[in-house]
């Protein structure tokens, strides 16, 4: 969880890479469907709990002429006590009455992944040299490591995330 402290050391790396984000976009039948299959990939794939998603945007607007939609989750998962995983997913799409398939429109998903540590400097302890000193050799020796396996965790994450959404479309190339 992030630290709530005043002053804090934060290091941010993102989890795809060379681009911070990655989108799919689909045209076809009953895109209003991605909503539910995405809230289930959170838990199932992420491994996450109710309350470590948050649904920080929400709005289905419906008229005559079809829907459109925009919902933003972020999730905030614990890997240890300095460390969290924050993934933003965002969809945005319409739909419109289809006679064949029921609805038909467009979506598009865009995901990002973030691995943030976080060492508190609040009090003197934590602002001194001898502190410092402790905390970057623990970090360059011990602690990159972890970081780097986080990473490459996250990465993976988000690619399994992004071919299941492939999946769920259709979308993956026959082989």
């Amino acid at each position: 969880m992030p630290v709530f402290a005043r002053a804090r050391i934060l290091i941010h790396d993102y989890c795809l890479i060379p681009r911070p984000a990655a989108t799919i976009e689909y045209t076809g039948p009953n895109p209003q469907h991605i909503y539910e299959f995405i809230r289930k990939q959170f838990y199932t794939l992420f491994n996450i709990t109710e309350k470590e998603l948050q649904e920080r945007e929400f709005r289905w607007d419906k008229t005559p002429g079809g829907e459109s939609f925009h919902v933003r989750w972020e999730t905030i998962k614990d890997l240890d006590y300095h460390t969290y995983r924050d993934v933003v997913v965002t969809i945005d799409g319409t739909s419109r009455p289809n006679k064949e398939f029921g609805k038909e429109g467009s979506v598009k998903i865009t995901f990002e992944g973030k691995i943030r540590t976080e060492y508190p400097q609040d009090n003197l302890w934590q602002r001194s040299l001898i502190y410092e000193m402790f905390r970057t050799f623990y970090h360059k020796i011990i602690y990159e490591s972890v970081r780097k396996k986080y990473i490459e965790d996250c990465r993976e994450l988000l690619l399994a995330f992004s071919d299941e959404l492939k999946s769920f479309f259709n979308l993956l190339p026959k082989m």
